[in-house]
């Protein structure tokens, strides 16, 4: 009997242990496949091309690659050596040689460590060397700026640089040189930008002035713009500006002449069309300027882009000189109900020091028939406020100059709006804001 019962409990344990074997087989095996490795490459990277190519530095962009997983990064190689890698369908390389030939290649990588064949190559030259040289030119300043407002590029013309990093970087080198009065500095950092130095005499006037023109070489690529500074300012705190020169019709111009009969320590003049690019710039504000309805400004519009030299100037020189007063110099179309001007500080705060109701009162000698809106005494007026002027955001202590209006103000930022007739219509106009402009400052 005991024998029996014992055999039942074999059996039994015999039968469990089968069918506990059999769902373990079961469960191991249903529905999996044993992993195949990854061991194709991704395809060959194409449309390799150069673009902003200087003398020491060039942009490289390529269309992405395809792998049945996923491309993972990309190997740069240059002169048949890898250089660096790169998460993105471009980079940008610097300490370039100029006048050099360069070849490139692009390869593939994904995650399993395959990689594609090398793209074609592509053969580069950066510009040649410039000549680090100061120049020299003499006879009337005005006429001799109003030579730059005569080359200015139009609408839509798409001349405009945007500037890289490394541009700005190169730039502030250069402003930095000036400021330090080492012209001979800056003379050899001003290649690099595609720029030179002419000190220019104006034997013109008496006793003969002397001024340092940061201008483009002949052959230009970058159009920013020119910048003037002068070597002994009769009014050391003016900066002049004029942004558009081409939109706001005869301000290059009027800011030349404004600029000879004051002799201010600067003036900065737009290199092109405020509408030359099509691309928005990143910075708030809108503006009908370049459409028939209002849009984004664009990139090439340099009193609204933090992004460009006019900016950087600004800020430098702002920094730089602690009682520096910027007057920028714009214009408008008037309306039956418009003033002959706006002129702002840029916020609808009153300034300590107030720049611009000194102006106005100043104006009103030259011509009492003229009419002003004042934003921080007209509260409610904020047509052509320039709130959204990037440079006067940053003059006045935006957190965000690109973005964020300004909550106070320094009062040394001062925005001129002006009617075409009685004031940019010819020199008759320019005077009075130019004599305007000796009283205050």
């Amino acid at each position: 009997m005991k024998t029996k019962s014992y055999n039942i409990y074999l059996q039994r344990t015999a039968a469990v242990l089968v069918l506990v074997a059999a769902i373990a087989c079961s469960s191991g095996s249903e529905g999996e496949e044993t992993p195949v490795p990854d061991a194709q490459a991704p395809t060959k990277p194409t449309g390799l091309v150069a673009e902003e190519v200087t003398q020491n530095s060039l942009y490289l962009y390529w269309e992405p690659a395809t792998d049945n997983v996923k491309v993972k990064n990309y190997s740069l190689y240059l002169n048949n050596q890898f250089l660096v890698g790169s998460g993105k369908t471009s980079y940008a390389l610097s300490g370039l040689e100029p006048g050099k030939m360069y070849t490139f290649q692009i390869q593939a990588n994904d995650a399993a460590g395959n990689s594609s064949e090398l793209s074609e190559p592509l053969m580069v030259s950066t510009l040649d060397k410039l000549e680090a040289e100061l120049q020299y030119d003499s006879g009337n300043i005005e006429t001799y700026l109003r030579g730059f407002v005569d080359n200015v590029p139009g609408f839509l013309g798409s001349n405009y640089k945007v500037p890289t990093e490394n541009d700005l970087k190169q730039w502030e080198l250069i402003i930095d040189a000036i400021l330090d009065d080492n012209i001979q500095e800056a003379v050899e950092q001003a290649v690099y930008a595609n720029y030179q130095i002419v000190e220019f005499t104006d034997t013109f006037s008496s006793p003969n002035q002397v001024f340092y023109v940061l201008k483009e070489f002949s052959i230009r690529t970058n159009y920013w713009g020119t910048f003037v500074f002068s070597k002994t300012p009769k009014r050391e705190n003016l900066v002049l500006a004029a942004p558009h020169v081409l939109h706001d019709q005869n301000t290059g111009y009027q800011a030349a002449y404004i600029f000879r009969q004051n002799v201010p320590k600067a003036l900065f003049v737009s290199g092109a069309h405020r509408c030359n690019r099509e691309e928005p710039a990143p910075c708030s504000g809108t503006t009908s300027a370049c459409s028939t309805n209002s849009q984004a400004y664009r990139i090439s519009d340099v009193p609204h882009s933090v992004n460009s030299m006019f900016q950087k100037t600004t800020e430098m020189m702002y920094d730089a000189l602690p009682n520096s007063v910027f007057v920028q110099l714009h214009g408008f179309d008037k309306e039956a109900s418009d003033p002959s001007l706006i002129i702002s500080n840029g916020t609808n705060k009153t300034p300590q020091i107030d720049y611009v109701a000194m102006l106005r009162d100043a104006l009103l000698q030259e011509d009492n028939s003229l009419t002003f809106k004042i934003p921080h005494i007209d509260v409610n007026w904020t047509r052509y406020a320039a709130f959204d002027n990037t440079q006067g955001r940053y003059i006045n202590g935006s957190p965000n100059a690109c973005s964020v209006d300004a909550t106070n103000t320094t009062g040394r930022f001062v925005h001129i709006e002006q009617e075409r007739a009685k004031l940019r219509a010819n020199e008759t106009g320019w005077a009075k804001v130019s004599n305007a402009l000796e009283k205050v400052f």
